[in-house]
């Protein structure tokens, strides 16, 4: 939001001919700059504040192999299984009989080699769009007011306000977005012409001539792009946001699982990836992405992880049903660690996940949930799921992750990173990591969605040396080993002031597996 604010604002005074100094002086890393293995790196030799993962490969793993390989159960929206470097990472399930069509392990469902996909409408075909949370929370308000009936118990006026704000928060960017697309259209169409391809880049545009005005505006506006680290994919994909939410995100008459049960677990298939599996490639090749093939990603815990795939997060808000399923499935079947890279600020039935959150927790499992990417303090903005309704036991199996940037200065902190003292237990590298996406391909994310997989990933590469420790206890060690950065002022991120790192966080610090080791026998 404050990204497009910014865009929207330089466009314009760009089209008027106007200045804006603080292009110029943006700060931005640009991908090409960040190194594709920040995170797996150490402050002591390469001047960040990496997980210390490769130090863990040449110091400790080439004289010791893993104990045991730990399951990181990936819930997101999908995973390529068969990607190149992620192939030979990917769980199975050995008790059951792949294309059979029978439940061969009798867990309930049927063919689950890999996972299980909660994605589905009524008809069992596969779900890729689904509404915001807010827009199904009015939806169902003016569905109950117009029939009559009486409101269930968590519909209370806070909540209805709550979304209403976020329906009309989202509504306002949704028109901001629509306005950048024309204006996008605009000057690609401009630059497609006049270089004569579709594929042009941002040099080829710098080295358009003529005086006509549409060309200095195109000139000008993808200057400014260029000089923020916007790539043209970059463009493309703001370009469709606006559609997106038109369509789906906040289209009260798009309701993709209408009639689906609200309880119960008897629905899915085994489709693991398709179309809009790329976040979850991405995450799931931050964790176990292979070392050994000299191509793409390194995975943080390549070798010590498996990845169980569990599809329950469309291109919209995740639904809590299927997130409890998602979670219990996992709990069930072998997880030792369950990665959340999503979150919403409504979760109406937030007690079936906190429920199935707690029934984890009684299975040793640690689940490592993302802190979200709205530079908010989640001490008092909501962000689910979280660990507010869980028991002590819950609560100790649980680790909200917070996003670091490849710089060691008062920018440490990624400034789209949520945080919060009481909240966010740690953070982690989030900012520019590379790793694995569909059809054989790679590139650069950043959200805390990437932070809290290079978390699993750390607490994976521990745990498969140290099997003997409980979630708990790994939850307390990954706490107390971290990279101690309390005393550090950095600037709170979405604003211009610093503060302590101790401050915005549990911790104060930065997750280290390195050093978890090296503090396993102090337990």
């Amino acid at each position: 939001m404050k990204l497009l604010s910014i865009i929207l604002c330089l466009i314009v005074s760009t089209s008027f001919g106007q200045s804006n100094q603080s292009t110029s002086e943006s700060t931005k890393k640009l991908r090409s700059e960040a190194k594709k293995e920040w995170h797996n790196l150490s402050f002591k030799s390469d001047k960040v504040y990496g997980t210390e993962a490769n130090r863990v490969y040449a110091e400790i793993l080439e004289s010791s192999k893993p104990k045991k390989k730990i399951v990181v159960a990936v819930i997101d929206s999908g995973v390529d299984t068969e990607h190149e470097d992620l192939k030979g990472s990917i769980w199975r399930n050995d008790d059951e009989i792949a294309g059979n069509g029978i439940d061969d392990d009798k867990n309930g469902f049927i063919d689950d080699v890999h996972g299980w996909n909660f994605l589905v409408d009524s008809s069992g075909n596969d779900v890729i769009y689904d509404n915001m949370e807010a827009t199904r929370v009015l939806r169902l308000s003016r569905q109950l007011k117009k029939d009559e009936q009486p409101y269930p118990d968590w519909l209370t006026e806070d909540i209805l306000k709550k979304a209403a704000d976020i329906y009309n928060e989202s509504s306002q960017e949704m028109s901001g977005l629509g306005q950048f697309s024309m204006v996008f259209k605009k000057i690609d169409s401009t630059a497609r012409a006049e270089i004569g391809k579709d594929d042009y880049t941002f040099e080829d545009v710098k080295n358009l001539e003529g005086e006509n005005e549409d060309i200095k505006i195109t000139k000008r506006v993808f200057s400014i792009f260029h000089k923020l680290g916007i790539e043209k994919s970059d463009l493309q994909e703001m370009g469709s946001q606006s559609d997106k939410y038109s369509a789906y995100w906040l289209n009260f008459d798009f309701n993709p699982k209408a009639g689906m049960p609200s309880s119960g677990s008897e629905y899915g298939n085994n489709h693991y990836g398709g179309e809009h599996s790329e976040h979850g490639t991405h995450v799931a090749g931050i964790i176990a992405a292979t070392r050994e093939n000299n191509i793409g990603a390194q995975g943080v815990a390549y070798g010590s992880a498996e990845i169980m795939v569990l599809r329950a997060v469309p291109d919209g808000d995740e639904r809590d049903l299927d997130v409890a399923n998602a979670i219990r499935y996992a709990a069930d079947n072998g997880a030792n660690i369950i990665n959340m890279s999503f979150g919403k600020g409504i979760s109406p039935s937030k007690k079936l996940v906190y429920d199935a959150m707690e029934y984890a927790a009684t299975k040793n499992v640690l689940i490592i949930h993302a802190a979200g990417n709205d530079s908010e303090d989640i001490d008092v903005t909501d962000n689910y799921p979280n660990d507010d309704g869980l028991d002590d036991a819950g609560k100790k199996s649980f680790l909200c992750i917070g996003a670091t940037s490849p710089t060691k200065g008062k920018k440490l902190l990624a400034s789209f990173s949520n945080y919060g003292n009481e909240s966010v237990a740690l953070f982690a590298p989030g900012e520019d990591i590379y790793s694995t996406l569909p059809g054989n391909k790679y590139g650069y994310r950043s959200g805390t969605s990437m932070a809290a997989p290079v978390a699993s990933g750390a607490a994976a590469l521990v745990w498969s040396l140290h099997p003997e420790l409980t979630a708990i206890e790994l939850q307390e060690l990954l706490i107390n080993s971290a990279t101690d950065l309390g005393d550090k002022k950095v600037l709170i991120p979405g604003q211009k002031s610093k503060e302590s790192f101790q401050n915005l966080c549990k911790s104060g610090s930065v997750i280290n597996a390195f050093s978890a080791l090296q503090q396993v026998p102090k337990i």
